[in-house]
């Protein structure tokens, strides 16, 4: 998942023209985070039952990474 991940994101800052690419997880799927930590992307809190799943409403770990942290990288 992380090569598909990574290979979209300078797509999003190139060709899209983003500033910022989001990404949220279910805190009771952690390995979802680690991928997006993999891709650079970086926890920002967790927002209380502000999704839902199948579950029913529960919460949401935010992950972002901006443009200007991407470029920094490369």
């Amino acid at each position: 998942m992380s090569e598909a991940f990574n290979a979209i994101i300078p797509f999003l800052f190139t060709e899209v023209g983003a500033n910022r690419i989001e990404a949220q997880h279910d805190p009771n799927n952690p390995n979802s985070g680690k991928v997006m930590e993999k891709c650079g992307l970086r926890y920002e809190g967790t927002l209380r039952q502000a999704d839902w799943s199948n579950q029913g409403i529960v919460d949401a770990c935010m992950y972002s990474l901006l443009k200007s942290e991407w470029e920094h990288r490369q």
